[in-house]
């Protein structure tokens, strides 16, 4: 999907406004002849032109440094979320009542609350870095329109929740639980519909948004953009599990080539965060309900098999085949 750079997004005056009176083919050229007389900092930092949603944040002010600078902007502003919100969880037990347990216990409602704020807040720290060195409004991480459709965000996720009920299903009958339920199930189950979306969303905005636009800007060659972006969002994303068999990185980055692509074709993340919306709070109410919740984290020690990566291909081919 591609956009046009639209008049109503940017100040009147700025030079944005789209140019009339050419077709497709004639508008770089106009483009170029305009901008050599334009200041850069009257130059709308979007595109002009109609681009995919990996070549988002390369417009007339792009420069080769940005990515980098956005970069370095990421990792510190993730550190100190990661921080602060570990703090104040940690001060929290003195206070929380028992039940909620403690941060240092990974099955507890108190890690769980604090790990899925934590990637909540790669949303924000996503479209900080977007705004404050691409000049680029956060809601164009959403999509090429500017936002998230909702409407068919909730069609993602109604198509895939099939999908997702019959593996789910198919998996607890074929290898049952060993575990039975945690202690906290009722309050993890809550927090397993009210939060994991969030969670789900935050790691989409970081490795399928701010990632995949940061390093497509990197090239002019759209389907060369488009290739390196993906293959660094799945090595990365994968890794971030912190398992490094690569059974599991070849499993989890099923989905990420899968977010990448859907992305790719609709122009936003709204097709990758239901996919992996639907994926999580799936396997979070199974595993509270059913049992087996304190071994559906990935771990350093997490192993997998040939056969669950080729079940998860499977899984988001049909998935994707769906949405699209």
């Amino acid at each position: 999907m591609q956009t046009w750079k639209r008049s109503s997004e940017v100040g009147p005056g700025d030079g944005s406004e789209p140019i009339g009176g050419a077709g497709r083919s004639d508008r770089g050229v106009i483009l170029d002849r305009v901008t050599d007389h334009v200041p850069p900092r009257l130059l709308s930092p979007l595109p002009q032109t109609p681009v995919d949603y990996h070549q988002l944040l390369r417009g007339p002010r792009w420069r080769w440094w940005r990515p980098l600078l956005s970069l370095l902007l990421v990792v510190g502003s993730v550190l100190v979320a990661i921080v602060a919100i570990f703090a104040v969880g940690a001060s929290l037990e003195d206070f929380a009542p028992p039940e909620l347990g403690s941060v240092d216990d990974d099955i507890s409602p108190l890690s769980t609350l604090v790990l899925d704020l934590s990637l909540a807040a790669l949303i924000p720290v996503s479209g900080l870095a977007v705004w404050a060195v691409h000049r680029i409004r956060p809601r164009f991480v959403s999509s090429v329109v500017g936002g998230i459709r909702w409407r068919w965000l909730a069609r993602c996720v109604l198509v895939t929740l099939p999908v997702w009920a019959v593996y789910m299903v198919v998996g607890v009958l074929s290898d049952p639980p060993a575990s039975g339920r945690p202690d906290q199930w009722v309050l993890l189950l809550v927090m397993a519909v009210v939060l994991t979306p969030f969670q789900a969303a935050g790691e989409e905005y970081l490795f399928r948004g701010w990632l995949v636009q940061n390093v497509g800007s990197l090239f002019r060659a759209r389907i060369l953009g488009l290739v390196v972006s993906t293959v660094c969002s799945a090595a990365l994303f994968s890794l971030a599990h912190g398992s490094f068999d690569v059974w599991v990185i070849l499993n989890i980055s099923t989905l990420a080539v899968a977010a990448c692509l859907a992305n790719w074709r609709t122009g936003g993340l709204e097709a990758g965060i239901a996919m992996y919306l639907v994926n999580n709070v799936a396997v979070g109410v199974v595993t509270i309900t059913v049992g087996g919740y304190a071994d559906s984290f990935v771990s350093e020690e997490t192993t997998g098999t040939a056969l669950e990566v080729g079940i998860g291909v499977i899984v988001h081919a049909i998935a994707v085949a769906l949405i699209l």
